[in-house]
């Protein structure tokens, strides 16, 4: 039975003579049979070896790290440890991929099962968006992962780290009473870079099949690295099929050449990416609101006020496939201290329209004690509306993330944040706000303005 073909294939393993119809079955019986092979191969070929340990670290610790997580990015992680007809093709003969075979979606299906609904509510009865984006980051991992995969499971793929998120945009509110699809797959790929693309998609009540409309979109830049850590590994090319996979990935592709020549221009001139004088006209406004308190003419708070911190220490069930901490972890407590501060700030429950961009610098270690600082950098209020405490107003807020080493006063910063809230039913008007350091007032010209011409702080 199952035990004979089990014992089979571990012969055949130690006999350094396994085939690859053996492994394939051997690594789907893994789970119920918990053979344990690996201190009986460590004298056997490198084949053996390397095939025990990408089975190691794409299912053992996917099950571990997954155990602490959401039951949706639960399925999201075990898609890496698929080896039946859910597994990622082989690239194609000539060694490009097509964005449908990164493909990975899922469903939410929020209206039905109330276990679901529970694990997604907020304080408020609304959607737990910091756990959603813990499952957009799981997905486009996974999708990132389908990507590299070259289908061979005696070769080990490259790691994958986070770069970045942006343009992460709520095109409507989400609601627990509504079943949601989220969907994503490769849609740009560089030397070693890959992007996604991920959409949560609202399914029409009437046929469950077709997606109304689009709820949350983002984009997700990996990079992929050589496991013996000698620097940047090659990805597969992406080849676009569809019309919009095309008109996609040119539009990514021109940013991306955009980007890198705005990057050699700030590298030859030895300037930052923001004007000085710039920078100098904001610091005026403060100057007068510190030194002449009195005089100053306006309601205008200094950034430095608006300011929430928090520390917590990292813990290993917050782990991802990799061992460090979950960038979807990150996120989750980023978003909620962000949506303290402009809460505090604005007066009433405020409501997230934009993650404008995420930055992964380091990563962070299981055991690290993370500190969390948040700043409002930006208010803003429709420019065709008079001040009125029933307008809604845009509340931004800058968050840091540093790793802190008392014992060695080290302080590194690790990730930072860029959100947007909208303020639809505030108490108050939103007071402006102006910097005091000069890295504040970068902060502030970072930020995007929801109405550009609008007079905000």
């Amino acid at each position: 039975g199952k035990k004979k073909m089990i014992s089979v294939v571990v012969r055949g393993i130690l006999n350094n003579s396994p085939s690859k119809n053996e492994i394939h079955r051997f690594l789907r019986r893994w789970n119920s049979y918990q053979v344990d092979v690996a201190g009986a191969a460590l004298h056997r070929s490198s084949i053996t070896q390397r095939f025990l340990r990408r089975w190691n670290s794409y299912q053992v610790d996917v099950a571990g790290a997954a155990l602490h997580r959401s039951s949706i990015t639960q399925s999201l992680w075990k898609l890496r440890c698929d080896e039946g007809a859910d597994a990622p093709p082989a690239p194609n003969p000539d060694g490009t991929r097509y964005p449908s075979q990164s493909r990975v979606s899922i469903r939410y299906n929020l209206t039905r099962d109330a276990e679901l609904r529970e694990r997604y509510e907020s304080a408020f009865g609304t959607m737990r968006v910091g756990v959603l984006l813990e499952d957009m980051d799981a997905l486009a991992g996974s999708c990132a992962w389908r990507h590299v995969d070259d289908a061979d499971p005696v070769t080990d793929p490259p790691i994958l780290v986070t770069a970045s998120i942006e343009e992460m945009l709520f095109e409507e509110a989400l609601s627990l009473s509504a079943d949601y699809k989220m969907i994503g797959d490769v849609a740009w790929t560089g030397r070693s870079s890959i992007v996604i693309c991920v959409e949560l998609m609202k399914l029409n009540m009437s046929t469950t099949e077709k997606a109304s409309s689009k709820a949350l979109s983002a984009v997700f830049t990996y990079v992929a690295r050589k496991r013996d850590g000698s620097g940047a590994e090659t990805v597969f090319p992406i080849v676009p099929q569809t019309d919009a996979e095309k008109e996609r990935w040119t539009r990514i592709n021109e940013k991306q050449a955009e980007l890198k020549k705005k990057r050699q221009q700030t590298k030859k001139s030895g300037k930052g990416a923001i004007d000085p004088t710039r920078v100098d006209a904001l610091l005026q406004a403060s100057r007068a609101l510190r030194d002449f308190p009195g005089q100053f003419q306006g309601d205008a708070i200094e950034m430095s006020r608006t300011s929430l911190k928090a520390a917590q220490m990292c813990h290993p069930q917050e782990r991802n496939t990799a061992g460090h901490v979950f960038g979807g972890v990150l996120i989750r407590r980023a978003m909620e201290i962000a949506f303290a501060t402009a809460f505090t700030y604005g007066g009433t429950e405020p409501r997230l329209v934009a993650l404008e961009r995420v930055d992964f610098l380091k990563p962070v270690h299981v055991g690290a004690l993370l500190a969390f600082s948040s700043i409002v950098t930006l208010t803003e209020t429709p420019p065709e509306t008079t001040q009125s405490v029933s307008q809604p107003g845009y509340v931004h807020v800058y968050v840091s993330a540093r790793t802190w080493k008392p014992q060695n006063l080290e302080s590194t910063l690790n990730n930072d944040f860029r959100f947007v809230f909208a303020i639809d039913k505030a108490p108050r008007p939103l007071k402006p706000v102006v910097p005091s350091l000069r890295s504040e007032a970068e902060l502030q010209l970072f930020a995007r303005p929801r109405y550009p011409d609008s007079s905000s702080s």
